[in-house]
Protein backbone atom coordinates (compact mmCIF):
# COMPACT_ATOMS: atom_id res chain seq x y z
CA UNK A 1 0.00 0.00 0.00
CA UNK A 2 2.84 2.39 0.83
CA UNK A 3 5.47 1.54 -1.80
CA UNK A 4 4.27 4.05 -4.46
CA UNK A 5 4.10 6.81 -1.85
CA UNK A 6 7.58 6.09 -0.53
CA UNK A 7 9.05 6.08 -4.03
CA UNK A 8 7.31 9.33 -4.90
CA UNK A 9 8.43 11.01 -1.69
CA UNK A 10 12.02 9.81 -2.16
CA UNK A 11 12.01 11.26 -5.67
CA UNK A 12 10.85 14.67 -4.41
CA UNK A 13 13.32 14.78 -1.54
CA UNK A 14 16.31 13.74 -3.66
CA UNK A 15 15.48 16.37 -6.25
CA UNK A 16 15.50 13.83 -9.10
CA UNK A 17 12.25 15.14 -10.56
CA UNK A 18 12.30 16.92 -13.94
CA UNK A 19 13.22 20.59 -13.98
CA UNK A 20 10.29 22.96 -13.64
CA UNK A 21 7.22 23.20 -11.48
CA UNK A 22 6.98 20.32 -8.98
CA UNK A 23 3.56 21.28 -7.68
CA UNK A 24 1.77 18.50 -9.62
CA UNK A 25 4.04 15.89 -8.00
CA UNK A 26 3.53 17.39 -4.57
CA UNK A 27 -0.21 17.53 -5.13
CA UNK A 28 -0.23 13.85 -6.16
CA UNK A 29 1.79 13.00 -3.06
CA UNK A 30 -0.71 14.86 -0.87
CA UNK A 31 -3.60 12.94 -2.46
CA UNK A 32 -1.82 9.61 -1.98
CA UNK A 33 -1.04 10.46 1.61
CA UNK A 34 -4.69 11.27 2.30
CA UNK A 35 -5.70 7.94 0.78
CA UNK A 36 -3.06 6.11 2.82
CA UNK A 37 -4.19 7.84 6.01
CA UNK A 38 -7.80 6.90 5.26
CA UNK A 39 -6.76 3.29 4.69
CA UNK A 40 -4.90 3.22 8.00
CA UNK A 41 -7.90 4.70 9.82
CA UNK A 42 -10.21 2.11 8.23
CA UNK A 43 -7.81 -0.69 9.17
CA UNK A 44 -7.63 0.59 12.75
CA UNK A 45 -11.45 0.66 13.01
CA UNK A 46 -11.75 -2.84 11.52
CA UNK A 47 -9.11 -4.20 13.89
CA UNK A 48 -10.82 -2.59 16.88
CA UNK A 49 -14.13 -4.20 15.91
CA UNK A 50 -12.44 -7.56 15.43
CA UNK A 51 -10.89 -7.31 18.88
CA UNK A 52 -14.29 -6.48 20.35
CA UNK A 53 -15.87 -9.51 18.66
CA UNK A 54 -13.01 -11.68 19.91
CA UNK A 55 -13.69 -10.50 23.46
CA UNK A 56 -17.35 -11.38 22.99
CA UNK A 57 -16.37 -14.87 21.79
CA UNK A 58 -14.16 -15.36 24.84
CA UNK A 59 -16.99 -14.26 27.08
CA UNK A 60 -19.32 -16.72 25.33
CA UNK A 61 -16.71 -19.45 25.80
CA UNK A 62 -16.58 -18.77 29.54
CA UNK A 63 -20.38 -18.94 29.70
CA UNK A 64 -20.41 -22.28 27.87
CA UNK A 65 -17.80 -23.75 30.20
CA UNK A 66 -19.78 -22.59 33.23
CA UNK A 67 -23.00 -24.04 31.77
CA UNK A 68 -21.34 -27.40 31.07
CA UNK A 69 -19.99 -27.60 34.61
CA UNK A 70 -23.40 -26.69 36.07
CA UNK A 71 -25.23 -29.23 33.88
CA UNK A 72 -22.76 -31.98 34.75
CA UNK A 73 -23.28 -31.41 38.49
CA UNK A 74 -27.07 -31.43 38.06
CA UNK A 75 -26.97 -34.54 35.88
CA UNK A 76 -25.01 -36.39 38.57
CA UNK A 77 -27.60 -35.36 41.16
CA UNK A 78 -30.36 -36.63 38.85
CA UNK A 79 -28.60 -40.00 38.52
CA UNK A 80 -28.22 -40.24 42.30
CA UNK A 81 -31.96 -39.64 42.63
CA UNK A 82 -32.74 -42.21 39.93
CA UNK A 83 -33.99 -39.64 37.39
CA UNK A 84 -32.15 -41.11 34.38
CA UNK A 85 -34.45 -39.33 31.90
CA UNK A 86 -33.45 -35.93 33.31
CA UNK A 87 -29.81 -36.99 33.37
CA UNK A 88 -30.02 -37.98 29.67
CA UNK A 89 -31.63 -34.65 28.78
CA UNK A 90 -28.81 -32.85 30.56
CA UNK A 91 -26.26 -35.06 28.79
CA UNK A 92 -27.69 -34.15 25.38
CA UNK A 93 -27.45 -30.44 26.24
CA UNK A 94 -23.89 -30.94 27.47
CA UNK A 95 -22.95 -32.70 24.22
CA UNK A 96 -24.23 -29.77 22.14
CA UNK A 97 -22.42 -27.25 24.35
CA UNK A 98 -19.18 -29.22 24.17
CA UNK A 99 -19.32 -29.20 20.36
CA UNK A 100 -19.89 -25.46 20.39
CA UNK A 101 -17.08 -25.02 22.92
CA UNK A 102 -14.63 -26.99 20.82
CA UNK A 103 -15.48 -25.04 17.67
CA UNK A 104 -15.27 -21.72 19.50
CA UNK A 105 -11.93 -22.60 21.11
CA UNK A 106 -10.46 -23.47 17.73
CA UNK A 107 -11.80 -20.28 16.16
CA UNK A 108 -10.59 -17.98 18.95
CA UNK A 109 -7.12 -19.55 18.96
CA UNK A 110 -6.76 -19.11 15.20
CA UNK A 111 -8.19 -15.61 15.32
CA UNK A 112 -5.77 -14.63 18.09
CA UNK A 113 -2.91 -15.47 15.74
CA UNK A 114 -4.54 -13.50 12.94
CA UNK A 115 -5.13 -10.51 15.20
CA UNK A 116 -1.51 -10.52 16.34
CA UNK A 117 -0.28 -10.51 12.73
CA UNK A 118 -2.79 -7.82 11.71
CA UNK A 119 -1.87 -5.64 14.69
CA UNK A 120 1.81 -5.83 13.80
CA UNK A 121 1.01 -4.96 10.18
CA UNK A 122 -1.09 -2.00 11.29
CA UNK A 123 1.68 -0.73 13.56
CA UNK A 124 4.17 -0.89 10.68
CA UNK A 125 1.72 0.93 8.43
CA UNK A 126 1.18 3.66 11.04
CA UNK A 127 4.93 4.07 11.46
CA UNK A 128 5.43 4.39 7.69
CA UNK A 129 2.56 6.85 7.47
CA UNK A 130 4.17 9.04 10.14
CA UNK A 131 7.46 8.87 8.23
CA UNK A 132 5.66 9.88 5.04
CA UNK A 133 4.02 12.83 6.73
CA UNK A 134 7.38 13.99 8.05
CA UNK A 135 8.78 13.63 4.55
CA UNK A 136 5.88 15.64 3.14
CA UNK A 137 6.68 18.45 5.57
CA UNK A 138 10.32 18.31 4.45
CA UNK A 139 9.22 18.60 0.83
CA UNK A 140 7.04 21.62 1.64
CA UNK A 141 9.85 23.32 3.57
CA UNK A 142 12.29 22.65 0.75
CA UNK A 143 9.83 24.04 -1.78
CA UNK A 144 9.42 27.26 0.22
CA UNK A 145 13.19 27.65 0.63
CA UNK A 146 13.80 27.07 -3.07
CA UNK A 147 11.10 29.58 -3.90
CA UNK A 148 12.72 32.15 -1.61
CA UNK A 149 16.11 31.54 -3.24
CA UNK A 150 14.87 31.36 -6.82
CA UNK A 151 16.15 34.01 -9.24
CA UNK A 152 13.77 36.53 -10.71
CA UNK A 153 14.33 36.62 -14.46
CA UNK A 154 13.28 40.29 -14.67
CA UNK A 155 15.63 41.70 -12.04
CA UNK A 156 18.34 39.07 -12.21
CA UNK A 157 18.48 38.63 -8.42
CA UNK A 158 16.86 36.40 -5.85
CA UNK A 159 13.98 37.47 -3.66
CA UNK A 160 16.31 37.35 -0.66
CA UNK A 161 18.84 39.61 -2.35
CA UNK A 162 16.08 42.06 -3.25
CA UNK A 163 14.89 42.11 0.36
CA UNK A 164 18.44 42.68 1.60
CA UNK A 165 18.90 45.58 -0.80
CA UNK A 166 15.61 47.11 0.30
CA UNK A 167 16.60 46.78 3.97
CA UNK A 168 19.97 48.40 3.31
CA UNK A 169 18.25 51.33 1.55
CA UNK A 170 15.94 51.82 4.53
CA UNK A 171 18.90 51.84 6.93
CA UNK A 172 20.73 54.43 4.80
CA UNK A 173 17.63 56.60 4.70
CA UNK A 174 17.24 56.40 8.49
CA UNK A 175 20.91 57.32 8.95
CA UNK A 176 20.47 60.35 6.65
CA UNK A 177 17.41 61.41 8.64
CA UNK A 178 19.34 61.24 11.93
CA UNK A 179 22.21 63.26 10.48
CA UNK A 180 19.80 65.82 9.06
CA UNK A 181 18.11 66.25 12.44
CA UNK A 182 21.50 66.74 14.11
CA UNK A 183 22.57 69.34 11.55
CA UNK A 184 19.24 71.12 11.85
CA UNK A 185 19.64 71.32 15.62
CA UNK A 186 23.14 72.74 15.19
CA UNK A 187 21.89 75.38 12.76
CA UNK A 188 19.02 76.33 15.07
CA UNK A 189 21.46 77.53 17.76
CA UNK A 190 22.05 80.76 15.86
CA UNK A 191 18.34 81.51 15.91
CA UNK A 192 17.84 80.47 19.56
CA UNK A 193 21.03 81.20 21.57
CA UNK A 194 19.09 80.77 24.83
CA UNK A 195 18.99 77.04 24.20
CA UNK A 196 22.78 76.83 24.08
CA UNK A 197 23.09 79.15 27.13
CA UNK A 198 20.75 76.89 29.10
CA UNK A 199 22.73 73.84 28.03
CA UNK A 200 26.02 75.45 29.13
CA UNK A 201 24.51 76.50 32.46
CA UNK A 202 23.32 72.95 33.17
CA UNK A 203 26.85 71.71 32.46
CA UNK A 204 28.27 74.09 35.11
CA UNK A 205 29.68 76.55 32.59
CA UNK A 206 28.58 79.81 34.16
CA UNK A 207 25.52 80.57 36.26
CA UNK A 208 22.59 78.22 35.72
CA UNK A 209 19.68 79.68 33.79
CA UNK A 210 16.92 77.70 35.48
CA UNK A 211 16.47 76.58 39.06
CA UNK A 212 17.56 73.04 39.72
CA UNK A 213 16.14 70.68 42.34
CA UNK A 214 19.63 70.05 43.73
CA UNK A 215 20.07 73.78 44.40
CA UNK A 216 16.71 73.98 46.17
CA UNK A 217 17.54 70.97 48.33
CA UNK A 218 20.95 72.42 49.27
CA UNK A 219 19.28 75.70 50.30
CA UNK A 220 16.74 73.87 52.44
CA UNK A 221 19.51 71.93 54.18
CA UNK A 222 21.41 75.14 54.89
CA UNK A 223 18.30 76.56 56.61
CA UNK A 224 18.05 73.64 59.07
CA UNK A 225 20.57 75.01 61.68
CA UNK A 226 18.74 78.33 61.82
CA UNK A 227 15.39 76.62 62.29
CA UNK A 228 16.72 74.42 65.05
CA UNK A 229 18.21 77.43 66.85
CA UNK A 230 14.94 79.35 66.61
CA UNK A 231 12.93 76.46 68.10
CA UNK A 232 15.05 76.23 71.26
Amino acid sequence: MFEPFMTQLRTLLQGSFPAGDTRPSRAALAVNLREAAASVRAARIALARARAEQQQDRKRLQQIRASIEDLENRARNALLKGSEALAREAAEAIALLEDEKAALETATTAFDEDLAALTETLHRAQSRLRALKRGERSVDVRAHVLKAQSFDTGQGQSALAAAETCLEDIRHQQERDRLAEREYAALAVADRPEVLIEKLGDAGCGAPVKTRADDVLARLKSDLPCLLEANR
